[in-house]
Formats: structure tokens, sequence, C-alpha cells
């Protein structure tokens, strides 16, 4: 389906954009302009959240709820950026939240939920308002209304499932179809929906939903006995939409995920916060030890300090419980909430510091910048998020941040990925094949793609905003990122807005400057979801002696090893002893396959050290495991699940003395076989292993465990690759085809678990079940 309405649906704006609001729209992060205070809304953050729902439920409309005036963000801006990024339909509570939006211009499909028997509805049903009924009494005034109106009423039937709130329980359903089938007969009311409530509204997985869902699904058997044929059945509310797929129906209907709260409990799923409150310091002042504050001087102050009075209040939706428990952004810096929080001020500690008249404080925010969010505003008052929200008085005035326009030709509703490739290393042609891999399988029906070449020189050059469906070689992607005559320093500003308007980055990197941890960094920084892991995953994996001590530390086996960390320094005598012969000779930093030398006579050490010195200065000296060579490929599904694959077994042909770069690189050099041929006990610990490693390093996204098996038995861990080889031919999309997940869901589960993973997929969890297939 297509996602979105055309611009007529949403405003008079015959190219579907959101129209300015009359306080004009300043650049972001600007501070409180001219008054005491204001709501800061960011639109791009609300398209943003109204993406990643139509995401979650690809089969379903998505209802945008917008009542108590778009909880607070302002219904009429919400609702136009919403239809423009995928809404289908608006949802609000009464019948003059639904006049509001038809006054605004928007002639979406509304839903209201709630009104009396004995109100005039006339109105409302002339303007193509759909009602919900829930009792007979409440559907005989609706049939009243629309005989006077001259048109049937479109309703939607809700039945109690269990929630004990609203809704026809179902000893009175079966009174209640029947009656709308036949007022439907008679052309007074259309019958165009059944909807219920679920009683967990943070917890989908709960048992009651389960039993829930059944009794919807009763009640909709005995709508459809009755001679209804309802177009729409809806179930899901905003949790239930992310994580709930067996609640989705013909709808969902979202309320707070829209606004930028993670609606289910202990989950992320890459939403962002679209409201920021600010006020201005209207007094500041130093007092000292023992001075009490506020009314009733329930503060005292324990030592001299700063003072600082901000003119928000409880009036303003700052909670009176929350005094002393709460915290304000001054300066950069959390402040406490002193004293008691009156109707339109509060005070903050400011310590030593003494802010000037004027400047910020922020009440609460996105939390990026280390500002309270709304969610803190909501534990320290001990309510939720809604309550916070909503209570924004309408005092406080709102800006709006615009959205990006929705495409020219009509609302794209996809994703935007932004696919890094390049790098000024050694895997520079390797990140290339992976990029082309990767951008020739990512699902142009539900992405958009977009390129970004690092060049070997370190300049980022972005592509094509919307990179065609085909098939591309490495090459063709350079061609389509051309360099232009810009410096590296200025390419990177230039390309810091292209990640930040990403949905989410997929770095297709290899070795170090990608996948080191330095390229995470970067988009940490910019607050992007990326795939893959996270900054100090990515440095331990990328630097073989702390892997190798990281691991060893926790019990797992790897190859003896000695370290060389300056070109000056010599393998002692006693070393070589201890190692044997052959050894290995290896990089610590360098990738996996770059400047590695086999050395199986002593007298070549030191050709092979000047090898490895090249690419480094840590270099290891490495026991060689004789063996059978064993790769398993780990995948973190999007409710944290960590999978291991089957494993993969290489085997080295044309001479290659190792699965050294060339072997890795040249089809010709190299045999896999999935599953490997192996006993299945050793083929579950190899699988179970590869699961620890992911574990103890504190990955996230995926993995792949290179092993050897000593003599055939034994498994040793040979190298972790944080980001491994993506092109069709590599062994980590080959584990996964071979388990039955193709490449283009492979990406698709990536991304999704970015989107969807604690802090954007990057926060290690501390109980995740292990399977493989």
């Amino acid at each position: 389906m297509v996602r979105g309405l055309p611009a007529t649906a949403i405003a008079g704006d015959p190219r579907g954009g959101v129209a300015a609001p009359e306080c004009g729209l300043p650049a972001a992060g600007a501070s409180v302009r001219g008054g005491l205070s204001e709501a800061v809304v960011d639109l791009e953050a609300v398209a943003h959240n109204t993406r990643v729902l139509c995401a979650r439920a690809p089969g379903s409309l998505m209802m945008a709820v917008v009542k108590a005036d778009g909880f607070g963000h302002g219904a009429v801006q919400v609702a136009r950026t919403a239809l423009a990024h995928g809404a289908d339909w608006l949802g609000v509570s009464s019948p003059a939240e639904a006049l509001a939006l038809r006054e605004a211009g928007i002639t979406a499909p509304v839903l209201a939920w709630m009104h009396v028997p004995d109100e005039d509805l006339t109105a409302v049903l002339r303007q193509e308002i759909d009602l919900s009924v829930a009792s007979l009494a409440h559907l005989r005034a609706v049939a009243a209304c629309a005989d006077t109106a001259g048109s049937a009423a479109g309703v939607h039937l809700k039945v109690d499932t269990g929630l004990h709130r609203n809704g026809a329980c179902p000893a009175d359903w079966p009174r209640l179809v029947e009656a709308a089938a036949e007022l439907e007969r008679h052309g007074l009311v259309r019958v165009r929906g059944l909807w219920s409530h679920l009683i967990h509204p943070d917890d989908p997985a709960h048992p009651d939903t389960a039993a829930q869902v059944r009794a919807f699904e009763t009640a909709a058997d005995q709508a459809r006995a009755a001679g209804l044929r309802p177009e729409l059945l809806h179930l899901a509310n905003s949790a239930a939409a992310l994580a709930a797929p067996e609640t989705h129906y013909d709808m969902v209907r979202a309320g707070l995920a829209l606004y930028g709260i993670e609606p289910v409990r202990g989950k992320a799923f890459g939403l962002r916060p679209a409201m920021e409150l600010r006020g201005r310091i209207i007094m500041s002042r130093r007092v000292g030890a023992g001075e009490g504050v506020g009314y009733g001087h329930d503060h005292t102050t324990a030592e001299p300090t700063g003072l600082a009075l901000v003119p928000l209040g409880y009036a303003d939706g700052l909670p009176r419980v929350a005094s002393r428990k709460a915290g304000i952004q001054v300066g950069g810096v959390r402040r406490p909430v002193v004293g008691r929080i009156a109707m339109d001020q509060c005070v903050v500690d400011t310590g030593t510091e003494q802010p000037a008249m004027g400047e910020e404080a922020v009440v609460f925010g996105p939390g990026t910048g280390g500002e309270p969010t709304a969610v803190e505003w909501a534990g320290w008052a001990g309510t939720t998020a809604h309550e916070i929200l909503t209570g924004v008085g309408a005092r406080v005035p709102r800006r709006y941040l615009p959205a990006r326009p929705a495409a020219a030709d009509g609302v794209d509703p996809r994703l935007r990925v932004a696919v890094l490739f390049g790098g000024p290393v050694g895997e520079h042609e390797v990140s290339c094949a992976s990029a082309a891999g990767i951008v020739s399988h990512l699902d142009r029906a539900r992405y958009a793609v977009q390129p970004i070449r690092i060049t070997a020189g370190g300049s980022w050059i972005p592509g094509p905003e919307d990179l065609p469906t085909g098939s591309y070689l490495p090459h063709e992607l350079a061609d389509l990122t051309p360099p232009d005559a810009v410096s590296t320093w200025d390419g990177i500003q230039q390309v810091m807005p292209v990640l930040a308007a990403a949905d989410v980055v997929l770095p297709a990197l290899h070795g170090p400057f990608g996948e080191d941890g330095t390229v995470q960094a970067l988009l940490e920084t910019v607050g992007v979801p990326y795939v893959g892991n996270g900054v100090a995953a990515s440095a331990i994996g990328m630097d073989k002696d702390a892997t190798k001590r990281i691991l060893s530390g926790g019990g797992l086996p790897v190859a003896d090893w000695a370290l060389l960390r300056t070109k000056d320094s010599a393998l002692p005598a006693s070393e070589r002893e201890r190692l044997g012969l052959p050894v290995f000779v290896k990089p610590a930093r360098a990738g996996s396959s770059i400047g590695v030398t086999r050395v199986e006579d002593w007298d070549g050490l030191g050709a092979a050290l000047a090898e490895a010195h090249a690419w480094d200065g840590k270099v290891l000296v490495e026991e060689a495991v004789h063996g059978r060579e064993v790769d398993v490929a780990v995948l973190e599904h999007p409710d944290g699940r960590l999978e291991a694959g089957p494993p993969l077994e290489i085997e080295v042909c044309g001479g290659q003395p190792f699965f050294d770069y060339r072997a890795k690189y040249e089809d010709e050099a190299t045999r896999f076989t999935i599953p490997a041929r192996l006993d299945p006990a050793i083929a579950a610990e190899l699988r179970r292993l590869a699961v620890e490693v992911f574990e103890t390093l504190g990955c996230s996204g995926l993995i792949r465990v290179d092993f050897f098996l000593r003599d055939g038995i034994d498994p040793v861990v040979n190298e972790v690759n944080t980001f491994p080889g993506f092109t069709a031919a590599s062994q980590y999309p080959q584990i996964w085809a071979a388990a039955g997940l193709p490449y283009p869901r492979l990406l698709d589960t990536l991304i999704e678990t970015a989107l969807t993973g604690a802090d954007g997929g990057r926060t290690p969890q501390t109980a995740r079940s292990t399977t493989s297939r």
C-alpha cells in the first residue's frame, strides 16, 4: 500500500508542505526569543516518528492521535506533518477537536470517540467526521443526527475487551451490532470500523493482550454474523504498533510514540522527542548558608550558593509534586530545583555559578544535550509522560521547527538510509565492494538510499539522495560520488546535515577509520541511529591485542601471542621458544588481513615485522594453530535476542598458504562449506562461544567470530570482525542466506535493530536469549 494522503487532504498547500506558523521558523537550537518562555516543537521529529511507526506496521493504515491539542504540541501542525509523512487517519477525543481540524482545512479521515447521547452532532456529520459508538443509546442518537444531516454517519463500534472503561460489554455487544446492521440497511449509519483499547499501554506482551485479541476477534465474528462488513479493525496503540504485530489488523493508532516518547517498557525504537520546554532566567542572586528558599522555606541552603529564578511553574506544566526532586539545565549543566514549584515560577540552585538574567534554562527536551527529558520529569512527579506533555500550558508560546517537505511527486514514507563506504585505509576497495552489495540489496520500497563515499584522501562526498533500484558495482558507486574541490574539513561539514537527516546510517567501513570506533563516535555526536557496534566494542574489536586480553580474561580460548609495542622491539628467545614455529605476524589495528605474514623460519621474522609495522606500531606475533578454520556469524534481532548462524568452514585453495587478503577477496582462492561438516556438539559449542564473545565485548547488531579448531576438535578464537565483509559472496551474508535469511531481509533486521535497540542499539543488555538456527 502507498502511505500518506494527497496534499489536498492535509491543507491548502498544493505541495503538501507544512504551513509556516505565525511566529516564524528559526534555526534549530535557537534560544528563547523575546518572551519569558516557549515550547519548541520539532516537526521533523514528528515526521521521523511517523515514518518509524509506519515501517513497523507495513500492512496497516496508521491513525495519528492528535487529541489534547496534539498532546500539547499543536494538533493542526502535528496532523499536517503526520499526514505528509505516512499517516492515513487522525484520532481525537471530542467532536470539537475534530471540527477544529476541519476549520484548519484538513480533510483527511478523522475519528472522534467521546460524546454524549443528547449531543447535537449534525455539524460534525456534515463535516464527514466519523464517530465512535459504544452503546445503543449512542448509536440511536448518532442515527437521529444523521437523519437530520441527510447522510449516513460513519461509525466505529467499540467493544470492551477487558479495560472496563468505554465500549460495549460482551453481553451488550450482540444487540449493538444487530441494531447497527439494521440502521445501516436503512441508510442512517455506515459501520466503517470495529475497535477497542488495550489494558496494558506500555506492555503489549502482557498475557492480557492475547486474551484481548481473542475477545476482539470474537466480537468481530459476531459483527459479521449480524451482517456488518467493517473495513477497519483497530486495536493497537503506540506500543502495540511497534512491538505486537498480532494486534495490527487494518489500522494502528499512534499517540505517545508520535511525539517521541518510547512507549514500550524497557525498549527503544529510535523515536525522537518533539518538544523542548525553555524559559529565561529573570532573577539571579547569591545567598549565604542557612537561607530558606521559596514558600514555607521548605529548602534551606547548606552553603553559600547561587539561585536563579525560572518563570515556569505548575500552571505551565511543571508538576508541583516534583519540587525538590527535579532538575533544570542552566548554562549546559543540570541544576536542582529547590523549594516549592509555584504557579508560574521555580528556583534552581546554580552553585558557584551566577547565570546572567535572560540566560536560557531548559526544563526538558530530547536529552541529547544532557537536558532532562519529559520522561524524567514524569518519574520525578510519579506520573506519565502524557501528563507532562499535555500539561504545558496555553500561555507558553509554541514555536515550530519545520519538517523536511515530502517528496515533490507525493508522500515518501520510506526510511532514509545513508550508506557510508570507502575511507583512507588499506581496505578501501573492500569497503566499496561491501557498499555496492548493500545498496544493491536494500529494498527501495522500504528505504530511500543515499551513498556517502569517504575518499582515500579523507574527503566525504554525498551521492544521490534516492539511489535508484539496481545492481551496482564498486566503481559505479564511486562514479556516483565524484570528488569536488573542497577541503577534507569542508567536506565533513557539508555532509554533517546529510547524516543528521538520515533515519539510520549503515557504515560499510572496514579497518581503521570506520571499524575502529572513529566514525561511530561521529555518528553518536550527530545523534543518528546506525547499524552495528558502538564506539567501545568497535575500538576493542579492531585491536587484536585488546580483544585477546579481554576474551582470555573472560575465560574464552584464544591463540597464544606476544606483543611488540614499537618498531625497535625484538622478540626474545624465550618468546620464540614459547610460541614455536610457524607463527603469524600481524598489525594489531590494521584490519583482519592487511600486513599479515606467516613465518616458517625465524630468519623471516624481521621482514614480517617490517611489513606489519608499516601498518601499525603495535604488532602481534601469534602461535599458528593447526586445525580447521570456521566462522560463526552472530546477529542481534530487534527484540534483543542473539542468534548464531550455522558455522561456515573455510578451505583455502589455489596454493594460498593461509586465508590472507587475496584468499578472502578473490573467489577462486577459497571454498566455503555451510553448514560446516562438524560433530553436532562441536557446532553447538562454536555457536555458544560466538554469542559469549559478542556479550563479553559488549557488541551490538552483528559480529563475525573466526575460530580455529585445534586438531579439528578444540575451538580457539582467532579474530572478531565488528563489521565483516558484506558483498553477496562474503561469509556473513552467505551464512544467513544458508540459514534462511536472505540478504535483503538480513539488512532489514540490522536496520530494525539499530532503530529499536536501547540507545540506538548500542547499550549492552544483561539478559538475552541465545538461540541458533
